[in-house]
């Protein structure tokens, strides 16, 4: 058989045109038919010509359901979502409902839905200064205009795919933080909790690498509010080291002052003797006895009174049970030595 020899469609019969034949596993197949097949669909070559014939009855159903079809929630800009939540489906389509007939876009349960994951893709422009001669130069170092995509990628369970992807945006959104850039990723957060109800909180996914909720040039935010280098920030405040702040000030190591580590930590929980004779906690103001009445004269050092003679064998701490050497005080949790 010569290559340019007529060839037959294995679906329809039909005398397959020039430039118009689909290779099928064992077979071949005309471009009419190939395009009533799902737009999901990538494994024609692979697929026998039985295996097509199957999905083509599955998609003349498909039509049925979509008639029945009623949305009550779409999202996108680009490739559209279109939810009816009442009947738990949805729909992928970059054209509005009543435009669907040539398309015949796959009414999908949203029980087979596995997972829907956000991934950003950003992309970059140079940004150039003019110089002395006129022509365009670089700066030093190189600045960019950042562009991002908003692409949702959904994992299903279908006999004839298991993957695709939905970009919201229908134009590149320019600069983390902006408006666009914030509004398409509330939608991104709306669709997955919409469509995934109960599941666990999204992962984001930028350049390739998982993010936490909400980006910040990459970075996770928090209720909508940037982080500070990394740091999440409280109520727009930033935080000490990853520990929240107190009006600016950083808390006690990072823990609560009520309810919080400080309550379940065995040290708290035991009365410090050295930390109960701390003439700066009993007088924060004294300045070492003069503003509050001559402190250090009226109590003196009880530990300057009764010198801890050293023992031999090292000692036992009553506080933490810890073991020291000949130090004065606790190694592990500061007690004095008695």
């Amino acid at each position: 058989m010569g290559l340019f020899d007529k060839k037959f469609c294995d679906i329809c019969g039909e005398k397959i045109g020039l430039l118009g034949n689909r290779k099928l596993e064992d077979g071949n197949m005309c471009k009419d038919c190939a395009k009533k097949l799902s737009p999901f669909f990538s494994d024609r070559r692979s697929s026998t010509i039985d295996e097509i014939k199957q999905q083509l009855a599955y998609r003349e159903q498909n039509k049925q359901a979509l008639a029945a079809f009623t949305p009550n929630l779409t999202f996108g800009e680009d490739k559209k979502i279109y939810v009816d939540t009442m009947n738990g489906n949805f729909v992928v389509s970059r054209f509005n409902k009543g435009s669907w007939s040539e398309e015949n876009p796959d009414v999908m349960p949203l029980s087979s839905i596995m997972s829907c994951t956000l991934k950003i893709d950003e992309d970059k422009d140079e940004i150039y200064t003019q110089g002395k001669d006129g022509q365009r130069v670089s700066y030093s170092p190189p600045r960019y205009n950042f562009y991002y995509d908003f692409i949702l990628e959904f994992k299903v369970t279908n006999p004839y795919f298991d993957e695709f992807e939905v970009t919201l945006n229908d134009t590149r959104v320019e600069g983390v933080g902006t408006i666009e850039y914030n509004r398409f990723q509330q939608m991104a957060m709306q669709v997955i909790s919409t469509l995934t109800p109960g599941a666990a909180m999204p992962n984001m996914n930028m350049g390739g690498m998982n993010m936490g909720m909400g980006m910040n040039g990459g970075m996770p935010m928090n209720n909508g509010m940037p982080m500070n280098n990394g740091m999440p920030m409280n109520n727009g405040m930033p935080m000490n080291n990853g520990m929240p702040m107190n009006n600016g000030m950083p808390m006690n190591q990072g823990y609560a002052p009520q309810g919080g580590f400080a309550q379940q930590n065995p040290y708290a929980q035991q009365q410090n003797p050295y930390a109960q004779q701390n003439p700066y906690q009993q007088a924060p103001n004294a300045a070492f006895g003069a503003a509050a009445g001559g402190y250090a004269a009226q109590q003196p050092n009880a530990y300057a009174q009764q010198p801890v003679q050293p023992a031999a064998q090292g000692w036992v701490c009553p506080a933490c049970g810890a073991r020291n050497g000949e130090s004065r005080f606790c190694e592990c949790c500061g007690t004095p030595r008695q």
